[in-house]
């Protein structure tokens, strides 16, 4: 019979692990769509952000699963499958703080992106359309290079409105929201992985305390 330290920390463990799977699937989808948005240099980033949200959300049915049976070795498995997403998350944050800066994505992608307008491939059509802007760093950009200001520079319906801003600023803006909403869930959901590895490995403890005490017992 499980005391009431027992039930306790097995509801923690339920109810972080329901947190967990949750929050690994909110991850999973917030960096699946800011993918579709990323230039191709921040795309990994995201993509080992998406792996991991999927591996907790699927791994924290094993902790209530071990949890429920009482199982010692699914507990201690989930503890270091947790204990191994946290390091893996805190990696991910601090590279995403300290090597991912939101200047250089837009400035990479709009200087290889106008390369390519210089060669009359309009590919800055999509960002211009997208952000309401013109040009790197405004339609000056166009006269300094000697090219026709393109439809995409233009307000909607208007052929002599411009869009003023350049899409420097306006990208950098999309790319800072972008990766805060990653920082945010990676943040709270690295907080929960502590608390469910604590809570795991509390539980597999009572599970091992209370297998002995009945082997006293029956003794």
């Amino acid at each position: 019979m499980m005391g009431c330290g027992s039930i306790t920390i097995m509801s923690m463990v339920f109810l972080f692990n329901t947190l967990s799977s949750v929050l690994g699937l909110v991850i999973a989808v917030v960096n699946s769509l800011a993918l579709n948005e990323m230039s191709s240099e921040g795309k990994p980033l995201l993509i080992l952000f998406i792996l991991v949200g999927v591996i907790m959300f699927v791994v924290s049915f094993l902790g209530c699963l071990g949890a429920i049976k009482a199982n010692v070795c699914m507990t201690w498995t989930y503890a270091i499958t947790v204990l191994a997403a946290g390091i893996i998350t805190i990696t991910l944050l601090c590279i995403l703080a300290g090597h991912t800066d939101e200047k250089t994505l837009a400035k990479n992608q709009l200087d290889a992106a106008w390369a390519q307008e210089k060669n009359h491939t309009n590919a800055m059509s999509i960002l211009q359309s997208k952000l309401h802007c013109c040009g790197i760093n405004g339609p000056g950009d166009y006269t300094a290079a000697n090219l026709t200001l393109p439809f995409s520079c233009f307000y909607p319906n208007s052929k002599t409105k411009v869009y003023e801003e350049g899409c420097f600023s306006e990208l950098t803006q999309f790319y800072v929201q972008v990766l805060k909403g990653s920082k945010v869930a990676g943040w709270i959901f690295l907080a929960i992985e502590i608390v469910a590895f604590v809570c795991a490995v509390l539980l597999d403890v009572t599970f091992k305390y209370g297998r002995r005490r009945c082997r006293t017992l029956s003794t």
